[in-house]
């Protein structure tokens, strides 16, 4: 029986991404999980899902785990894309669906990073008490994109064309942030299995790298450019998806 490849994210993860940018466009090409699931010969289970952030990425992982611990040995892979730590996920509803905001209405970016960051290491604690072969990384930038200021969504966009090229300001103190974040992301050194956490220490002020922001293994500057969607949705592409996907493949070995 073939083992099952588990892979949770966001939208660069998500099998049913829709462009907001450019809602019309058929984004239905197969995503990296599926892609490397056929080069692994597994079945593919893809629990991403488009504005996640890292409470849904690794309570995705969780439930499917714990609730199928009669079939765990099937389990061949578990793989988590990390996403940005400003953004909020909450279940609400007789079935508690899912569902995210892109900016938490509280704390601050050092206490977001530091609640990404036990997510991360409770991802860690679940695979290895289950005996489950796993890797992670951050997908996207973890914190750069609030500090920098926040692009505003298409809708919000699309609502008010003032906000068309504009950005919500940070409101903490950028510099003195950042050094927190950085301490904090070090204070898990020693928590953490690296070899596990590809691009550790996933900042590039510590020499670290997410897989598709700048910095990127995958994608070189120039190259991002050829496979994203546009120049406004940065979101790979067909031939970005391929690209993910060898990267992977060829890191797993």
């Amino acid at each position: 029986m073939k083992k099952i490849l588990l892979v949770s994210g966001d939208s660069y993860t998500d099998p049913n991404f829709v462009s907001e940018f450019h809602p019309e466009l058929d984004t239905s090409w197969p995503k990296w999980p599926e892609l490397l699931a056929k080069k692994l010969d597994m079945i593919c289970i893809n629990l991403g899902k488009s504005g996640a952030g890292n409470e849904y990425i690794y309570s995705s992982l969780l439930d499917y785990i714990t609730d199928n611990k009669n079939s765990i040995e099937n389990i061949g892979l578990v793989i988590a894309g990390w996403s940005q730590c400003q953004r909020k996920d909450y279940q609400s509803g007789q079935s508690g669906r899912w569902t995210n905001e892109r900016l938490d209405p509280h704390g601050d970016a050092p206490g977001w990073v530091n609640r990404s960051l036990r997510c991360y290491l409770s991802f860690q604690i679940l695979c290895e008490r289950y005996n489950l072969n796993y890797v992670n990384f951050q997908m996207i930038n973890l914190y750069t994109d609030i500090l920098n200021g926040l692009k505003y969504g298409h809708k919000e966009q699309v609502n008010n064309n003032k906000l068309i090229g504009k950005t919500i300001p940070y409101k903490g103190f950028k510099h003195q942030d950042l050094q927190r974040i950085l301490r904090c992301i070090m204070s898990y050194e020693s928590k953490l299995n690296t070899e596990k956490f590809w691009g550790w220490p996933i900042a590039k002020q510590l020499d670290g790298y997410t897989m598709c922001s700048l910095g990127s293994p995958i994608f070189s500057d120039e190259e991002k450019k050829i496979y994203k969607i546009s120049e406004l949705d940065d979101h790979p592409n067909r031939e970005g998806q391929e690209k993910i996907t060898e990267y992977i493949y060829d890191r797993l070995g």
